[in-house]
């Protein structure tokens, strides 16, 4: 480029971006476009991971409330038919004594009360994987209360099994059925009522006031 005599030379061929001698891009430029295009997919990955964990935690919290309320349900059912245990046990007490001193069987037995129990809540949470997101005292209080529980309802499958084999083939051994039952009962209901409680008491949230 030519210029005039006190006038300062300026070259208008450079370009701001440096190059190589050959023509190309730096390696230094070249290595931060890579590095930015690398953290730009991982930080991508992240957020993607993280919505992941986000909606596994949401499906875990839903879980663990099912849980809840199905504890909720079985204590219910539980207080429902807890107190009337020590009166069926009188009843069928006497209906063998009627059944032995008479001969005759009491054809007019009340109807056994049985609480409907239910696990489908807790079978679903632990095969997801839902109940490993709980601490682990809250982990070993549902396991306690379910074990309680299956024990209500082992006694429940005993008695329908025994009297679908028994029917009024034997008296006496169809009676004694239910005071087995009532008698298992009244230890298997209190014991499962204590551990869902405790199970329930944990689980359940506290109201912003219930701390003060």
């Amino acid at each position: 480029m030519q210029r005039r005599q006190g006038e300062i030379a300026i070259d208008t061929d450079s370009e701001a971006t440096p190059k190589n001698t050959d023509g190309g891009i730096r390696p230094a430029r070249l290595l931060a476009e890579s590095a930015a295009i690398f953290l730009s997919v991982l930080l991508a990955f992240f957020v993607e991971q993280w919505r992941e964990d986000q909606n596994e935690l949401q499906e875990a919290e839903a879980a663990i409330s099912l849980v809840r309320a199905e504890l909720a349900q079985n204590l219910a059912e539980l207080e429902r038919v807890a107190p009337s245990r020590d009166k069926q046990l009188q009843v069928y007490i006497e209906a063998m004594g009627v059944l032995q001193n008479e001969g005759r069987f009491p054809y007019d037995l009340p109807r056994l009360d049985t609480p409907e129990i239910t696990t489908i809540a807790y079978d679903l949470a632990t095969d997801s994987g839902a109940v490993t997101t709980v601490s682990t005292d809250e982990l070993l209080l549902i396991a306690k209360a379910y074990e309680a529980l299956d024990r209500v309802q082992g006694n429940d499958d005993f008695l329908q099994s025994r009297n679908a084999q028994i029917r009024f083939g034997d008296g006496e051994q169809y009676i004694s059925g239910f005071i087995y039952y009532v008698n298992q009962a009244s230890a298997n209901e209190p014991n499962a009522i204590e551990h869902v409680r405790k199970a329930l008491e944990l689980l359940t949230p506290e109201s912003p006031g219930d701390g003060e």
